[in-house]
């Protein structure tokens, strides 16, 4: 993946260290790194609705998000070759590093795949993203980005789930994660 199809803005820029454990530009996230929000929203159950519909839908901004929720937006899903008109419940809108992405096979950040028990508005399968969390690190190496979230089984700053090595100057500080 290029360093140029996710856009880190000034906010990383400036928040991030050098770390030697992996030759890497990183920094913990924190609001304002994000380059847009992600909606989730699901059917509400009712008689007519046997199975949950799901879909996601990407913004510049969380107010852009906000913004859709207020206007009440139908969404549709299709039945039998007709559109059908769904009440939907939207979940809180996430921070996410997001890129529209044509090429579904080749995506290095996550992805959804709901199959038939999409909404017709679903964003899924065109954009690859990675929700931001507040412990999560944003990473840069090697003209790559990714989002290192600590509490999983990768180990990504050397052996010791919780240190990590920073460079100052010529000096490599072992520091807590």
């Amino acid at each position: 993946m290029n360093i140029h199809n996710f856009k880190l803005n000034t906010v990383f820029t400036e928040n991030s260290k050098k770390y030697q454990s992996k030759p890497v530009r990183a920094a913990k996230y924190s609001s304002g790194m994000e380059n847009g929000f992600m909606l989730y929203f699901t059917n509400k159950k009712t008689k007519e609705t046997d199975y949950i519909y799901e879909g996601i839908k990407f913004f510049s901004t969380t107010k852009e998000a906000r913004d859709y929720i207020n206007a009440e937006n139908k969404q549709y899903i299709r039945r039998d070759g007709k559109l059908v008109e769904i009440l939907v419940q939207y979940d809180t809108p996430k921070p996410v590093l997001c890129r529209k992405d044509d090429n579904a096979i080749d995506k290095d950040g996550m992805h959804f795949y709901f199959k038939e028990y999409t909404f017709i508005s679903d964003e899924s399968c065109d954009y690859e993203f990675f929700v931001l969390e507040d412990d999560c690190w944003i990473i840069e190496a090697d003209g790559n980005i990714r989002v290192w979230y600590p509490d999983s089984e990768e180990t990504f700053f050397g052996k010791e789930k919780d240190i990590i090595y920073e460079v100052s100057g010529n000096e490599y500080i072992k520091i807590a994660v």
